[in-house]
């Protein structure tokens, strides 16, 4: 029981430090435009308009970690979360998302976000992710663009069995990931190929 516990606080800690990190960037952006408007001594068009972009990456970011990492994941459909991670690549611009409409129950739209997430990670030129969801339950996350690659430790966590003890901040996701395939009763392999990646959930 105790052995749980250390487990369960190592990863609230490690998840919370990843969700700080990826705000990070958006967060800096908003008080850079607003230094900007200070420095200007007027509303200047540029600055508001990165304050805007920054400020609703922000949110619909906050709102894709809720669903992911937080309990409103267990009881969300598959649609609310593919239209979060929508929103929230079309915020940020780089990425083209096709999630096929097939309804799913929450335990594996949330897998299916998170897979999704991860492969959005490794674009780091930004590109396409396209998921198909079938009847089956299979469901396949197949990411492509430049330099499309998933971090050798990244992908050393989704594959293989590592104690939490070894994790960071960037790692935890995965790990994450993999937990929750074994949760909802299947396995979770990982492919890559010159600029193309997938995961694949059976």
């Amino acid at each position: 029981m105790e052995q749980d516990r250390a487990v369960e606080l190592i990863l609230i800690e490690l998840i919370s430090s990843r969700i700080c990190h990826d705000l990070v960037g958006p967060v800096g952006a908003v008080n850079a435009g607003a230094e900007l408007m200070g420095e200007a001594g007027v509303a200047d068009d540029e600055a508001l308009a990165l304050m805007r972009k920054s400020g609703l990456e922000a949110a619909r970011r906050l709102q894709l970690f809720r669903l992911a990492f937080g309990r409103a994941g267990n009881s969300v459909d598959s649609r609310s979360m593919r239209d979060a991670a929508a929103q929230s690549f079309d915020a940020e611009g780089k990425v083209a998302l096709k999630w096929n409409d097939v309804s799913i129950d929450p335990a594996h739209g949330r897998l299916v976000l998170n897979m999704v997430m991860l492969a959005r990670e490794a674009l780091p030129f930004g590109g396409e992710i396209n998921v198909v969801c079938e009847s089956s339950g299979r469901i396949s996350v197949n990411a492509s663009g430049k330099r499309a690659a998933f971090r050798p430790e990244i992908e050393n966590v989704m594959k293989n069995e590592v104690p939490p003890e070894a994790l960071d901040p960037r790692t935890v996701h995965g790990f994450f990931l993999r937990n929750l395939a074994h949760r909802t009763g299947g396995t979770l392999s990982v492919l890559q190929d010159d600029g193309n990646i997938a995961l694949i959930y059976v």
